[in-house]
């Protein structure tokens, strides 16, 4: 009853305060309310990041809010007018104040969270020799999970109650060999064969070889996704880094897939170091979804993010955690939105395209794929700032080395590393926002965005490190794998990089050490002379020779004692069927049934057919004479 009493006398009380006091009190103590409601569900979604302190700043908060509640209903009842509006003007000031972190801070996070996409534009396009052919059988990939090569053509054909024949293949190269070959007069296949199939022998020109005669998109659920290991950026992490070389802007517009450049990172966010392996694209390895047949590693981008992933798993024995697929086109945003990279730029070995202009420069094609006046320069040497543009090129030029891709290799990691030495650099919200935005439009990958928040504790650490200043403030470990050239035949010629074991195992021994799966091995000895500069060792670098492989020969027209000669070193099962023949030599091998060029393997069977050729004895003839006589015995 006590209570009750003091409630009433407290809003009679009130009641007697100034209206407008009162009013504006209560119309800022709500304010105050909503904004620290929005403020505290923006900091609860930064999960991960020091965790303490967000609640200890939410507590202070509310803490605010009851003690401006207390303070304001006493100065009003008191009518201490003078005071109660130096307090309310403050408390304004807070809420808005707390809008406005309330703003960034979902800003962010929105951001944040757009780097996977959930949703992305499938596109698959008809295409043919001629934009006048007449068009009675089509082309599709026998793959009812294929969206861009399967699911999208039949809804298309459905829809438009298109009457061809269709004809199935088993993959995008048959497809192909069939349009090209005339077997079909049109094919189906994803937005971004231009670029996927312009490297290969017989579909270099497929650019203007083809002509586009229908487009059909849509936007469906990301179909080629993969789960993290949702392990922890604060310990021993692997990141797969995928190029996605595209004609369009941003991933979200882009599901077709290719694996033009492949970078396996591990990072130690306890040394602050990392190893950078860059395999090069036409390495030759078991394909994981393709039943482990050989071919180039990059042909397991058609497969899918988890086919990759599984190869190269395969390949290194080494688990990984997350994935982020970054359009090229993004590179150009990004290193823009920095406002430039600065690094050292290799002068190149050959000019190219015989243009006087490009004689000592690197010249390559802009991010649209474009010459002429369009061709980007780089000027060589020391301390050069490019542009997005010129960035890129830099990361995608290779016919001006005589490495080539591993030129190119050497180059990306550069890139990398100059991209984060100078992210490092960022002072203002409107630069931060840039790049942030530049990354997540470009990029797709499996990490949450509470494990992408997770970062800052890693950047935490970074900031308060020793080299912080320098600008290699992270320790990393470049990677050479090392190989020759091998040309092989799989229904037609193609070249493939066939890498060194000592030279892989020595890389995957480094990442492994790195992740703390192994000890690192000590090293009791170290020489240098001081007339000889020193240089960091490249891992894996080292390893030139080794064991080599072999394709098979065209034995057609030698005879079976070489072949069983050279079989005699190799672990090749032979088998031979005799045929009789009058029209060719004994014992000349006459056909193979394994084709000149395919790999040599262990256990291999060839089967040769080979010529048995029985003299035919022609009757004796015997002339006489009185001092001789001759036999002539012709075989």
């Amino acid at each position: 009853m006590k209570k009750n009493r003091k409630f009433k006398n407290l809003f009679k009380k009130l009641h007697k305060t100034k209206l407008g006091f009162r009013i504006t009190f209560y119309i800022t103590f709500i304010l105050y309310l909503i904004s620290i409601c929005l403020l505290s569900y923006s900091i609860l979604l930064l999960a991960g990041i020091e965790t303490f302190i967000r609640v200890i700043i939410i507590l202070i908060l509310f803490t605010y809010l009851f003690i401006y509640l207390i303070f304001g209903l006493t100065t009003l009842i008191t009518k201490k007018h003078t005071k109660l509006i130096i307090v309310t003007i403050l408390t304004l000031i807070f809420a808005v104040g707390n809008v406005f972190a309330y703003y960034y801070i979902n800003k962010t996070y929105q951001i944040v969270d757009n780097t996977s996409k959930e949703k992305v534009i499938y596109t698959t396009k008809l295409i043919a020799l001629s934009k006048d052919v007449n068009i009675k059988t089509i082309g599709l990939i026998k793959n009812e999970n294929d969206t861009e090569g399967y699911i999208l053509p039949q809804e298309y054909i459905a829809t438009n109650n298109l009457k061809y024949k269709i004809v199935y293949y088993e993959d995008y190269y048959k497809l192909l060999e069939a349009l090209y070959d005339k077997k079909v007069d049109a094919i189906f296949i994803g937005s971004n064969y231009k670029i996927k199939y312009r490297e290969t022998e017989k579909f270099a020109n497929i650019a203007t070889d083809t002509v586009e005669l229908a487009e059909f998109s849509k936007k469906l659920d990301n179909q080629d996704t993969v789960e993290s290991t949702n392990k922890s950026v604060t310990e021993p992490f692997t990141v797969l880094l995928l190029g996605v070389d595209s004609e369009y802007d941003g991933l979200s517009n882009n599901a077709a897939f290719n694996g033009d450049s492949i970078m396996l990172v591990t990072f130690n966010p306890k040394t602050l170091s990392a190893t950078m392996f860059s395999i090069p694209r036409d390495t030759y390895v078991p394909i994981a979804c393709n039943n482990n047949k050989g071919h180039k590693i990059n042909s397991a981008a058609a497969y899918g993010t988890k086919c990759m992933i599984d190869t190269i798993h395969n390949l290194t024995d080494i688990n990984i955690d997350y994935y982020v697929k970054i359009n090229f086109k993004g590179v150009v945003a990004l290193v823009n939105a920095l406002d430039g990279i600065t690094m050292d730029i290799d002068k190149p070995d050959f000019s190219k395209n015989l243009r006087v202009d490009c004689k000592g420069k690197i010249c390559e094609q802009n991010s649209n794929r474009q010459f002429g006046n369009n061709l980007v320069f780089i000027e060589p040497g020391k301390n050069k700032t490019l542009n997005g543009e010129q960035a890129l090129a830099y990361a995608r030029n290779r016919h001006q080395w005589a490495l080539s891709d591993f030129k190119r290799i050497e180059h990306q990691q550069a890139v990398v590393t100059a991209i984060a030495n100078k992210a490092k650099t960022i002072r203002d919200v409107n630069t931060f926002y840039k790049v942030l935005n530049a990354v997540s439009n470009n990029i797709d990958t499996n990490m949450a965005p509470k494990e992408i928040l997770n970062f800052y504790n890693v950047f935490k650490t970074i900031i308060t490190s020793e080299n912080f200043s320098a600008n290699d403030f992270i320790n990393i470990q470049k990677t050479y794998l090392t190989g020759y050239d091998l040309t092989i035949f799989q229904g037609y010629n193609m070249y493939t990089f066939q890498y060194n074991k000592e030279s892989l195992d020595e890389i995957v021994k480094a990442m492994k050490e790195n992740l703390e799966i192994t000890k690192p091995t000590l090293i009791k000895t170290f020489n240098f002379s001081v007339n000889e500069e020193y240089k960091v060792p490249v891992i894996g670098k080292i390893y030139t020779t080794g064991q080599r492989n072999e394709t098979m020969p065209n034995f057609v027209g030698s005879t079976i004692g070489y072949l069983e000669s050279w079989v005699s070193g190799r672990e090749i099962t032979l088998t031979k069927e005799y045929q009789e023949s009058t029209t060719c030599m004994n014992n000349q091998i006459l056909s193979q049934n394994v084709h000149k060029g395919t790999l040599i393997t262990k256990g291999m069977t060839l089967n040769v057919k080979v010529c048995k050729n029985n003299p035919i004895v022609k009757p004796t003839t015997t002339t006489t004479s009185s001092t001789s006589s001759t036999v002539e015995e012709t075989p």
